[in-house]
């Protein structure tokens, strides 16, 4: 006969070995490019290509100066 407790634990176990059999699969699968994460990456690309420096504020009435 089992104890209730055993039977908690069986299933426990089960739902992890289940989640790590998941994670080895997902890790074994390509992964697919987000049109979102492309579209990030080449806007910083652009970015970082342009000729043209960034122009930074000076900060000459800045408060707090040292």
């Amino acid at each position: 006969m089992y104890s209730p407790a055993m039977i908690i634990v069986t299933s426990h176990i089960n739902e992890l070995q289940a989640e790590a059999a998941a994670n080895r699969l997902a890790k074994k699968a390509p992964r697919a490019r987000g049109e979102r994460s492309g579209r990030a990456m080449a806007s910083l690309r652009s970015l970082l290509d342009s000729q043209a420096p960034i122009a930074l504020p000076k900060l000459t009435n800045y408060p707090y100066r040292s």
